[in-house]
């Protein structure tokens, strides 16, 4: 559905700013913002402060009522317990936008929560669209809209460029902005939105994605507010749509780490692996460190408009140990590199030294010449056979001169291909260093940075798989569902959790409840199996192992004495548990064991988890993730995402699994929890996946 951003662009392009608690002693935080606003925006600056008839040449005026033009955004810089009132008056203003600086709201505690409250209730009564509170605010290259309180003595600005940032927190959004302008990368716009009691990251993002001059959209967070995960992936895949490129870093990976991020800007840190996982399925780079985050961002800003073919990479070096560093990260970031054709060898192989290797990486050594790299970059840079470039060239041999930066220059813009590269060599590499940047070519001086950043340069272009939507459940499944909820419970029995799956087209093993012993010789008939697993039915037991209420490779003839065998070692062991009768199921053929599941993410909603079955899923911590409910195409991802995949692609000359109709059973179990509120979790494990079918065999579903 579209949504009407013009609410934003009232916090990058108003014509009249008030700063309300403006103050006139130098090097006081709202004098500074004042001097930010004075020296650089194109528009009108008023001051609100009773204390002063004027601040820095702009008139100063003891309410925002008293200002006699009207005012498009206030930035109100008084502290937290004046907020409510300075918000009010801007309302009655017709202020439509209003930034608040100071902090003490929902990130102190209780008092504060009430706080921010009452001002997000002042501002929906008046209209008024809030960033913050515990912010900085705004950063516009094009007008020059700065409300930072920092002086460019202390944090540089960078130069108009093509990123847009969005960051929870203002001192690492002006840490990123320091540090982009040391890389001479430019940016369009940037804000820092705080506690987000208003306007938060989906909004930002899908504002930025209509905006006409932004390539890449840097966004920093340090949680997802409850419900609001749709949003932020819907924005991102928008920003996708029109062409811009997503790299975000989120703080609070860690259980110390979300405490730190909570007591921070009291926001939700929530799992990083479903954090990550959805990003990546939105569109996103998620980048893991500080460094990746403004490498990345580099790249995407200087080439972020070319498109690559595919992932198969041209490398080529003078410095074997960085060829190979650079090998292995691409490598490990899902990257090929083919090797060169033999035609291209045979003729090369012409023209340079023997000690050249000319497979790929091509290494031409520490002898390497200029004019050899252009001679290799001629012959191979262009050929279909490779879809991008990473060009290794440190200038410190003395074979070596700055002219390979306008080789490698004219080379990238003839082919039109993404490229990397990573230089170093004293005062001479940063010539060539700072000579690529400035044409548009992504230096940098470690290999495993370039690499990783071409690996987001065709990342962040890969192609994505459509987001399925809910439909309307079956009818079997729901009245299931509520006969449960109606008795007080908080889960299905285990053959109605088995049911379940089967209203929803999930193949499942064989089974059928006993009540009683002449039940459990009509179930053996019924199933029809050589071998039968009989398990305890009780709502009060959840590990049934444990009470003796599992029996296996039990004989159809001997169902009866199975049934009470079972019964028996139960009410030994758990007295007090109330039975319900047991489930009988034809015993699984073996196959390869994996588990599907289904849950409910307080950011993000209902989601889905694929992984190996067994112990394995949380010893080899090999599982994936992603929106539920979830496409065909997304769950085949799934899929090869884990690296056990190869199990079921025919491991060591065993035979393929079907791994279709597993894609198929994870898309069904996926709608569970995303069409029916009450689930709110579904654990299917193991389904047992065979060269032909699957079958489910247990199931645990925790409704509410």
């Amino acid at each position: 559905m579209a949504h009407d951003y013009s609410s934003i662009n009232v916090f990058f392009y108003p014509e009249t700013v008030a700063l309300i608690g403006a103050s006139g002693k130098p090097g006081a935080f709202s004098h500074e913002m004042l001097r930010n606003l004075v020296t650089r925006f194109k528009g009108k600056v008023y001051a609100v402060n009773p204390k002063y008839k004027e601040i820095l040449g702009v008139p100063s005026y003891p309410s925002i009522l008293d200002i006699p033009d009207p005012v498009d955004l206030a930035v109100i810089a008084v502290r937290a317990q004046r907020v409510p009132q300075a918000l009010e008056e801007a309302g009655k203003k017709g202020v439509r936008g209003a930034i608040i600086v100071a902090g003490g709201f929902a990130e102190a505690g209780e008092e504060g929560e009430r706080l921010q409250e009452a001002v997000v209730s002042i501002a929906k009564r008046y209209g008024v669209r809030i960033v913050g509170p515990n912010c900085i605010g705004v950063y516009n290259a094009v007008n020059g809209l700065d409300t930072f309180f920092l002086p460019p003595e202390k944090m540089r600005r960078p130069p108009k460029g093509y990123i847009a940032v969005v960051s929870q927190s203002g001192a690492y959004l002006t840490t990123m902005m320091d540090w982009l302008s040391s890389e001479g990368v430019g940016i369009v716009k940037a804000i820092n939105i705080g506690n987000k009691a208003d306007v938060d990251e989906a909004e930002i993002i899908g504002y930025y994605a209509s905006q006409e001059f932004v390539r890449a959209i840097m966004v920093y967070m340090e949680g997802v507010s409850p419900g609001r995960g749709r949003a932020l992936v819907e924005a991102v895949r928008r920003a996708r749509d029109n062409g811009k490129k997503v790299v975000v870093l989120k703080g609070g990976k860690t259980s110390y780490g979300a405490r730190a991020a909570k007591s921070h800007t009291a926001a939700l840190a929530g799992d990083y692996a479903v954090f990550s996982s959805i990003l990546r399925e939105a569109g996103a780079v998620v980048a893991e460190t500080p460094t990746e985050f403004v490498d990345i961002a580099k790249a995407l800003s200087f080439m972020g408009h070319l498109e690559p073919r595919g992932r198969r990479v041209l490398v080529v070096t003078n410095a074997g140990g960085p060829g190979v560093l650079a090998t292995d990260e691409l490598s490990r970031r899902g990257l090929v590199l083919p090797q060169t054709p033999q035609d291209a060898v045979e003729e090369l192989s012409k023209l340079l030294p023997p000690i050249v290797a000319l497979g790929n990486p091509v290494d031409l050594t520490g002898q390497a010449s200029d004019e050899d790299y252009q001679l290799v970059l001629e012959k191979l840079a262009g050929r279909s056979e490779f879809d991008s470039l990473l060009v290794i060239a440190p200038v410190q041999p003395a074979t070596m001169t700055i002219r390979v930066a306008d080789i490698i220059a004219d080379t990238v813009w003839r082919v039109k291909k993404p490229a990397t590269v990573m230089t170093i060599g004293a005062d001479y590499g940063e010539l060539v260093k700072e000579y690529l940047d400035s044409r548009g070519i992504p230096a940098y001086p470690l290999p495993d940075r370039a690499a990783y950043s071409l690996w987001a340069l065709i990342e962040a272009s890969k192609p994505l798989c459509s987001i399925a939507r809910p439909g309307n459940p079956p009818s079997g499944a729901v009245d299931l569902v509520e006969k449960a909820l109606k008795e007080g419970r908080n889960k299905l029995l285990e053959h109605e959790a088995l049911e379940l799956l089967e209203h929803y087209g999930v193949p499942v093993a064989p089974y059928c409840l006993a009540r009683t012993p002449a039940e459990a010789f009509a179930c053996a008939e019924k199933i029809a199996s050589n071998k039968l697993v009989a398990k305890i039915v009780s709502p009060d037991i959840i590990h049934k192992s444990d009470v003796g209420g599992v029996l296996l490779g039990v004989d159809p003839a001997k169902a009866r004495e199975a049934y009470d065998t079972v019964i028996r070692r139960v009410r030994t062991q758990a007295p007090d548990a109330r039975i319900v009768g047991v489930l009988f199921q034809a015993e699984a053929p073996k196959g390869v064991e994996v588990i599907v599941g289904s849950k409910r993410d307080e950011g993000f909603g209902p989601i889905v988890v694929y992984g190996m079955g067994g112990i394995l899923v949380e010893l080899l911590r090999d599982f994936s993730i992603g929106l539920a409910p979830t496409s065909r195409c997304r769950a085949l991802e799934m899929i090869k995402e884990t690296k056990s995949s190869r199990l079921l692609e025919g491991y060591r000359g065993s035979e393929r699994k079907d791994i279709e109709s597993l894609a198929e059973a994870i898309t069904r179990i996926s709608r569970i929890a995303a069409e029916i509120d009450s689930v709110r979790e579904v654990d299917v494990n193991p389904i047992m996946v065979y060269e032909k079918g699957v079958l489910a065999v247990d199931a645990r579903v925790i409704i509410a």
